[in-house]
């Protein structure tokens, strides 16, 4: 298996991949997710329009070999951006209390747990992914991909449910999740 870096969302059940091939119940759940409450679409497009810049809890899942890293707490969707940089000597953010980091001259090592505050020292538990910096660059465009594709479903979905709204829901969504803006 190669290294595949995927957005997610946390709904509060587990992980929402996001993307292009996103059902309707699977938008309909994020939006209950930006909105901050379960209502009919509507009412919640109403919501995540008014809310100004409300985000949604997530980040990037990464997947190699059997592993499988999943994003800390307090992480928002748009935070996908903080691996600009990262083969300059940036950090990516990944959360509080989970993935801890490692670099070396030719990658960034992330185990899936170490980092958690109450510890003194890391413990590097579970089987880490290994990111090369060579592989950034393509690791962004693909994250701006299954962005891009997001909204394209929620697209399809607004378009169905709350159509006199949708072209500023899709707006939004870009704006809020950082997604077209270069990389």
């Amino acid at each position: 298996m190669a290294l595949r870096a995927e957005i997610v969302a946390e709904d509060g059940a587990g992980w929402l991949p996001l993307g292009r091939d996103m059902s309707d119940e699977q938008v309909r759940r994020l939006v209950e997710l930006w909105a901050g409450d379960a209502a009919p679409p509507t009412e919640s497009v109403e919501l995540i329009l008014l809310g100004g810049d409300r985000s949604v809890f997530g980040g990037v899942r990464l997947t190699d070999s059997g592993a499988r890293v999943d994003p800390g707490c307090c992480l928002l969707l748009e935070d996908w951006r903080s691996w600009v940089g990262v083969e300059n000597g940036g950090w990516p953010d990944v959360g509080h209390d989970g993935p801890w980091l490692e670099r070396d001259a030719e990658a960034l090592t992330i185990w899936p747990r170490g980092a958690e505050d109450w510890r003194p020292e890391p413990v590097r538990d579970g089987l880490p992914v290994r990111v090369l910096y060579s592989q950034l660059p393509e690791l962004r465009r693909s994250l701006q991909d299954d962005l891009r594709g997001l909204l394209d479903s929620l697209r399809r979905w607004a378009d169905t449910n709350c159509p006199d709204s949708a072209s500023a829901l899709v707006a939004h969504a870009d704006h809020v999740f950082a997604i077209t803006a270069p990389v």
